[in-house]
């Protein structure tokens, strides 16, 4: 008989009072997990040599080596590795410092609930989004969109303990195509800016440092398709509207909530990278693709359905896959990828997640889809359901009405 294997989860911390005090708090899970705890970030990395964790979990600010450095040389040296920061340090710099090396960023004091949902989540989603067939279709796909120079460049920005809009902006400016994307979709309808944006300094501090860095990912990956033929043109230039349109619906939807500015981000980025996988597809083959889509319109079936079937794996999937590759937080991760099946992945409401999938919902309900056709691709009713989110339905969707009034039509 097979003995099922534990999850090793690693707690860095350089207090022995707080790593006792986990211990103490997850004994439950001592049946499923392998708990293991090491006082700062060396012993950590000691650990790790010896037996990697599937999990790290590790305070900000320490003496010595930082959270972030340590979480910096898991990412290299262990990429599989779910990275989670716990930390009482909840100023926006330190979560910016945690953009590349975390998956999420818990603050003190965490609860038991908390904690755990987090751990699960995330190992979950390793499960779900990792799993064999999907690494067989990627590794069989004979062109992947890569990320621009830029957009690396400002992953090591935000790393740095001197970021700045100012250089950030110096950084975007070096690519004109992606100066004019950031331009372009900042002074769109879409956002409504208050005053038109002039400078690419005066973009990122409209949009902030976090939506900057999806933008930017986005714009690069789409540059990358500047070539292909005018009918597929316009095919990618309305799925580039339409990211855009599910990211402010989404972020519109957790603002009215009165969620975190965190999450309201998150959402945002979710939903402009919810369909980045879409562009794997078409960069693969765009003949099988367009076929997907006849066979879409022809009704009685799914979208999910018909690119499983003509490709091996969803662009959700691979979407999901691929950023979780380049570093994205484990919610926008989760949100891309069951942004179509929510109740796939949980039984219930996640923020992140919730934004992007009802994003969806009231964006095709305004016209705004992605793309037209007679699937039967619609909400969650089980996810919706048992999050108890019926009745916030219309409220909603009253509340960006004013915001799908100003989408570009058909």
């Amino acid at each position: 008989m097979n003995v099922p294997t534990k999850s090793s989860i690693l707690f860095v911390d350089d207090e022995e009072n707080v790593l006792a005090g986990l211990g103490r708090m997850l004994r439950s899970r001592r049946g499923t997990w392998d708990l293991r705890f090491a006082l700062g970030g060396q012993r950590a990395l000691e650990m790790m040599a010896e037996s990697p964790a599937d999990v790290v979990v590790s305070d900000m600010r320490r003496p010595g080596m930082s959270g972030a450095e340590l979480l910096s040389r898991v990412q290299r040296s262990y990429p599989q590795a779910v990275r989670i920061v716990l930390s009482g340090f909840a100023e926006k710099e330190a979560i910016l410092k945690t953009i590349g090396p975390s998956h999420r960023y818990l603050a003190k004091p965490a609860t038991e609930n908390t904690l755990v949902n987090s751990i699960e989540n995330a190992l979950r989603l390793r499960k779900k989004v990792g799993e064999g067939e999907v690494q067989r279709v990627v590794a069989g796909l004979g062109h992947l969109p890569t990320l621009p120079d830029v957009y690396l460049a400002i992953l090591a920005e935000l790393n740095s303990e001197l970021g700045s809009a100012d250089r950030l902006a110096a950084i975007i400016e070096r690519d004109l195509g992606i100066s004019t994307q950031i331009m372009k979709l900042t002074n769109s309808a879409y956002f409504n800016m208050p005053q038109h944006c002039t400078t690419v300094k005066h973009a990122i501090k409209a949009l902030g440092f976090d939506n900057v860095r999806a933008t930017v990912l986005l714009a690069g990956v789409f540059e990358q398709f500047k070539n292909i033929s005018p009918g597929m043109a316009a095919v990618v230039d309305r799925l580039a509207q339409r990211s855009l349109a599910l990211g402010v619906i989404a972020q519109a939807i957790a603002r009215h909530e009165q969620w975190s500015s965190e999450t309201a981000d998150q959402a945002f980025c979710a939903g402009l990278l919810a369909h980045v996988g879409t562009l794997v597809l078409i960069a693969n083959d765009a003949d099988r693709f367009l076929e997907s889509m006849k066979q879409l319109e022809r009704g009685g079936t799914t979208l999910i359905h018909v690119e499983e079937c003509q490709f091996g794996a969803n662009h959700a999937q691979l979407g999901a896959y691929l950023l979780g590759l380049w570093g994205f937080t484990d919610a926008i991760v989760e949100a891309v990828a069951f942004h179509h099946q929510p109740s796939q992945f949980t039984e219930r409401a996640i923020d992140v997640l919730t934004a992007v999938h009802i994003g969806q919902h009231l964006a095709r309900e305004a016209g705004g889809s992605i793309r037209s056709g007679k699937s039967s691709d619609g909400l969650d009713e089980k996810y919706v359901r048992d999050g108890n989110l019926s009745a916030r339905l219309p409220i909603w969707s009253q509340a960006i009405d004013a915001i799908r009034a100003s989408w570009p039509r058909e």
